[in-house]
């Protein structure tokens, strides 16, 4: 005899019972709707009657959220009043609980309901025995845009654009219920999404700021970043908060590359790594900018993160363009400009851009929102050189006393720093013993006694610094030095000597304090023409140099700063603009060997004004090596006390 089965119709009381209860859960209404989509094609799971079905569940779905919607679709009202349909039964297995062959609990089902629904997390987890039963096995489709829209204004009460939910329809399942609550802005909810899936940072082995030596600002500022992050991803603190751009400037070697990587580590976030030479190495123009854009893409969708723009000057300043190369070069400034800005958004990336000159940036780079702040890695201290070598020997040499290797590479920076350790290591590692501090020793470069004659220069020339800086009160004195020895072809900032300053941050620009600036600065050259009949061209030859700064001064005082005999703007403070001007301009170049000649003449009446203070000061340095302020104050209260005597009415010391 034949029986047929009769499924009870569902009442409206139990419909509207159903939808209640379906929408108290976004996650399982979701879920519900993906179910209901993929399995149309199959209208007898729909209409309640005879079906043996299998569910493929999406990768990485959670198992518990879709066995509970697949429920409430294969039951339907029912399971709101009965608890379900007698003919249905809702089976689960995973990958790990797969019985190819013997499955009592599915047998049974199979023999005894008309209704068979199999959820798997893996199509391997389906039984061979059920894939011969099955009407049919089909894979749970993902949640659409459309369902998240319809679930948030039925479960939630919220509105959510189509644009959200393009994204919100990538996210896993729970995220989205865990993210989006009723009473918190859709807007917010999506923010929390983005960062639960951002992909996270690969460990790669490396150095973090604390490991770093001799970075200065920078340091700090990093350190203050990586805690602002924090803040910011716990919902402390909004993303205005946060230091979105920055510029790193500084002499060839310090580490701004090494920098950048240890901040991404020390910050925990994605570090994207760009150039202008990377990004042109793609091709024309149009490939250099679809690079440039993908970068700062791949940056977006790794917030929070980091994109390092290492030699950003090389991009250049629109305002130089003049050649036939203008046009590109302005569209790759205006481009780059978009980019850091960001049109759609860069919310969570950090820009941080890298050069050796940051005085030929565009201005534009370093407005206020963009690389407004900018931070200069100096060359490593005695205590930062010994750090950085500590860092690279990794343990080795660890009760040796490193000092008179620090102390012997002033001026040094990391890279060199780094060679020095690298070859100490391959002369041990050739002779098959451990690294000594001689191995060290030995790659330093050999020392050139400094003859006597041209120590005696040094010590008047920088005697002559400090005088004329004492009589015309022009900086605080640390110390006066001259070397006795010195180690050739290390770096363009060693030399025989020097008078240190204190600096200030805050300091006033009038034209008696240029003036007396130059002076100062000619003050060694004039010491040696008067104290020793003759002057070297030791005070120039070279940027940095006692005539090049001079001179650079002079520029600015005539051309820039409308101090000297006319008022006219003729050029920024830009080193090169100003070089340039002076030599398309032969009525600034009188002016400017004017001011030069005049400062030279009052120096010199300084120093044949004070004679004794010059040769007891250079007699000292002679001897010590280093005077500090103290003795140079000592040494000079030894005399009558320093009178101004070139300019009547201004204040003696």
């Amino acid at each position: 005899m034949i029986r047929y089965e009769t499924v009870e119709k569902p009442t409206g009381s139990n419909q509207t019972a159903f939808r209640r209860k379906l929408f108290r859960s976004l996650p399982r209404f979701l879920a519900y709707c993906a179910i209901i989509r993929s399995c149309r094609p199959h209208w007898q799971f729909q209409d309640f009657k005879p079906i043996v079905l299998g569910l493929v569940l999406p990768d990485g779905a959670d198992v518990v959220l879709y066995e509970e919607a697949v429920r409430y679709a294969a039951h339907g009202p029912a399971i709101v009043t009965h608890g379900g349909l007698d003919n249905t039964e809702v089976l689960l297995r995973t990958f790990e609980r797969k019985r190819s062959t013997d499955d009592p609990d599915l047998c049974n089902a199979l023999a005894r309901k008309s209704r068979v629904i199999l959820m798997v997390d893996n199509a391997a987890a389906v039984p061979e025995t059920f894939g011969l039963a099955a009407d049919a096995v089909i894979e749970v489709g993902p949640v659409l845009p459309r369902h998240i829209i319809a679930g948030a204004r039925l479960c939630l009460g919220l509105s959510v654009t189509p644009e959200q939910a393009d994204f919100i329809a990538t996210v896993p399942v729970p995220i989205i219920g865990s993210a989006l609550r009723k009473g918190r802005p859709v807007a917010k909810a999506v923010e929390m999404m983005k960062r639960s899936v951002a992909p996270k940072p690969k460990q790669v082995s490396g150095p973090t700021l604390d490991d770093l030596h001799g970075l200065g600002e920078a340091g700090e500022w990093g350190r203050e970043l990586a805690t602002d992050l924090a803040d910011w991803g716990a919902g402390k603190i909004g993303w205005q908060d946060v230091d979105r751009g920055i510029l790193l400037s500084g002499p060839p070697g310090t580490g701004k590359t090494t920098f950048a990587g240890a901040l991404a580590r020390t910050c925990d976030v994605h570090l994207v790594l760009g150039s202008l030479g990377r990004w042109q190495a793609k091709g024309h123009l149009g490939d250099l900018l679809k690079a440039m854009r993908a970068a700062f893409d791949e940056a977006r969708k790794n917030a929070p993160s980091i994109i390092f723009i290492d030699e950003i000057d090389a991009v250049g300043d629109r305002e130089k363009f003049s050649d036939h190369n203008a046009q590109y070069c302005t569209e790759v400034v205006a481009a780059l400009l978009e980019c850091i800005d960001g049109a759609d958004g860069r919310e969570g990336v950090i820009v941080v851009g890298a050069c050796n000159h940051p005085h030929r940036l565009d201005a534009a780079l370093i407005r206020a929102g963009r690389l407004d702040r900018h931070v200069h890695i100096p060359l490593p201290d005695q205590q930062g050189r010994e750090g950085i070598l500590r860092w690279h020997l990794q343990g080795l040499l660890g009760e040796t006393d490193l000092s008179g290797i620090a102390a012997a590479t002033a001026g040094w920076n990391g890279a060199s720093l780094e060679q020095l350790v690298r070859q100490g290591r391959r002369v041990a590692r050739r002779q098959r013993r451990d690294l000594t501090l001689g191995d060290l020793s030995a790659g330093l470069p050999v020392s050139v006694a400094i003859p006597e004659e041209v120590r005696r220069r040094a010590a008047f020339h920088e005697a002559g610094h400090a005088v004329v800086a004492l009589v015309l009160n022009a900086g605080e004195i640390v110390s006066v030095s001259v070397a006795s020895t010195i180690a050739p072809n290390v770096s363009e900032l060693q030399d025989g000597g020097g008078v240190f300053f204190k600096g200030h941050p805050v300091r006033e620009r009038t034209r008696t304090q240029l003036l007396d600036d130059i002076a100062v600065r000619l003050g060694g050259l004039v010491a040696e023409e008067v104290m020793l009949g003759d002057r070297s061209a030791g005070g120039g030859g070279a940027p940095g140099s006692d005539l090049h700064s001079a001179t650079l001064s002079a520029l600015t005082f005539e051309a820039s700063y409308g101090l000297g005999e006319g008022f006219a703007y003729l050029a920024s403070e830009d080193e090169d603009e100003l070089f340039s001007a002076l030599r398309l301009d032969r009525y600034l170049h009188a002016r400017v060997d004017k001011v030069l000649a005049d400062q030279f003449a009052r120096a010199t009446k300084i120093v044949k004004g004070h004679r004794q203070e010059v040769e007891r000061i250079a007699e000292a340095v002679l001897i010590k090596g280093t005077l500090s302020a103290e003795e140079v104050g000592g040494l000079v209260e030894q005399q009558p006390r320093l009178k101004l005597i070139d300019e009547p009415g201004r204040k003696a010391r």
